[in-house]
Formats: C-alpha cells, structure tokens, sequence
C-alpha cells in the first residue's frame, strides 16, 4: 500500500440532494485502497435536505467520510474550506452532480507518477438523463466541455475535474474565494505562471448531466460572463481587454455559424434549428450586453 498517495476527494454541494447521492454513490465504488484516500463533502449552507441526503448514502455503503460547512456562498470558498482540513498529497475535486468511474483516483493518482505532473485535468462528458433527450439537453450536449481546449489555451481545468498536489495549493495559495465563477480560471492561469506541470488525461474520463432547458443555459452562461467580468476588474494584469479581439468575438458570437455548427450535430429540424438559433442568439447578445455595460469589452 506504501506506494498509493493519499488523496483528499473534496465535493462543494448546494441544494442538490439526488446530484451528492449520484457522486457519492461512484465515489464509493473506487477499486483505490480505502485507507489511502478520504471524501470531504463541504456543504455551502444548504437550505433542504442536502446534508441528510450525505449521511443517508454514506450509511448505506457503510463508508465514514468528512463533512464540513462554508456558510460563504462561493463554491471556491466551499473548496477552500475542504482544502484546509484535507490529509491528502493529492486534492481531487469534483462537482456534486457528476459521476466517476471506479478507477477515477486510481488514473488521476497515476498520472502524478507516471506524467510527473502536478496539475492534472480530466475529460468531461456530458449525457442526457432521458432516453430522449430534450432539445436543449442536446445542445449542451453538442457544446460539451473542451477541457484539452481549455488546458492548451487558457490554461486551466475546471474545478469538476481537477487533482492538483497540495504543495502546490501551499506554495500559490487556494482559490480566490471572491469569485462565484471563474476561480478554476485564475487558479489555473496562477498555477501556470508559477511553473507548475499540467497534463490533461482524456482517458480518465468523468460524466456531466446535460442542462435540460434554455432558463439553466441561460443562468449558467449569466454566472460565467459575470465571472469574467469580475476577473478582469480584480486582475487587470493578467486578464487584460483585447481590443480588436473582442470586438471581432463580439460580432461572430452572434453569428449563425456557431448554430449552425450545432444543427449539423444534432441533425435537428427546421423548427428545432430555429429555436436552436434564437437561444443561442439569446444567451450571445446578453453576453455582449453584460460586457458592455460593465465596461470590461471595449
């Protein structure tokens, strides 16, 4: 057993009861030794029976596991928390609504080893909950998350597929709990400045549910354009305005190549590409609008 690192599981969770059964439920499925890694659950001041939920599941397979609270609504302040108490050489964190395969620790543990990475980022897939999905479960579902994309460009991995050693959380500090979004970015983004290895492992592949309706899209892509809003007033230095760039993006977001793309993979009807078109066209101009009118695009 010497040769397994001890690895820390750390699940923010708000209101979402059925989402921290589901990934409790594969967490507790792991072929990885049971005294070598732990599962911090670190509820953000859940309002319904979350915390029941937690505790019911953890009997049921007759696991012990850690529980916290983080009254601060942020989910990086919820990280944070589960960071401090965490024993682990190495921090995994994962939403409470996505499921893992029974050899997630296993891989991502292996690849602090073998890759001599320090960062590591998984592959994401979404799926639909029904046999027939929903038109904009499709959608999310063709849009999907390019985490390689994410890594090569931008450098970062989101936090619902993340390991990262704990000396490097010690050495570039925790998340920046200001941020309702966009803290896996600047911790990313922090972490490559700072030298660390990053790798991204597309075997290691985690499971998403798609949003099911055009209201959930649309509050996502909401909470991600405030974020970025918000990166750029705190660290203008690193998340600099492009000019030119953004005013180019700006345009093509709205667009219709980018539905169009989609249509072509969902092979969806007229009707539906026209409501494909307008949602998209939506959630892009508000986008833009967001932008604007906080002064953080042109």
């Amino acid at each position: 057993m010497s040769h397994f690192p001890f690895v820390s599981v750390i699940i923010p969770v708000y209101n979402d009861p059925f989402g921290i059964r589901d990934t409790l439920s594969s967490l507790f499925r792991q072929n990885y030794p049971e005294n070598k890694h732990e599962i911090i659950v670190v509820d953000n001041h859940s309002r319904d029976d979350t915390v029941s939920m937690i505790r019911q599941t953890a009997a049921r397979f007759k696991r012990d596991i850690i529980i916290e609270t983080e009254k601060t609504q942020s989910s990086y302040a919820a990280r944070n928390k589960g960071a401090r108490v965490a024993r682990g050489d190495i921090i995994a964190f994962i939403d409470s609504n996505m499921t893992v395969q029974p050899d997630w620790i296993d891989k991502g543990a292996t690849c602090f080893k073998n890759k001599k990475a320090e960062y590591v980022g998984c592959g994401i897939r979404v799926y639909a909950s029904k046999k027939k999905p929903s038109l904009w479960e499709k959608y999310d579902i063709a849009l999907g998350f390019p985490v390689k994309n994410y890594m090569e460009t931008d450098g970062y991995a989101p936090t619902a597929c993340l390991f990262v050693a704990k000396r490097v959380m010690e050495e570039i500090g925790l998340f920046d709990s200001r941020l309702l979004s966009g803290g896996d970015v600047e911790f990313g983004v922090r972490a490559r400045d700072h030298g660390v290895k990053m790798y991204f492992d597309h075997e290691n592949v985690m499971c998403h549910p798609a949003r099911d309706s055009f209201s959930s899209l649309f509050e996502k892509q909401k909470r991600v354009t405030l974020g970025q809003i918000r990166l750029r007033r705190l660290f203008p230095e690193r998340f600099k305005k492009n000019g030119i760039r953004d005013i180019a993006t700006c345009f093509l977001q709205c667009f219709p190549v980018a539905s169009l793309g989609v249509f072509l993979k969902l092979s969806a009807s007229r009707a539906d590409f026209f409501s494909l078109f307008i949602g998209f066209y939506s959630l892009r101009l508000y986008t833009n609008y967001l932008k604007v009118i906080h002064k953080t695009l042109f």
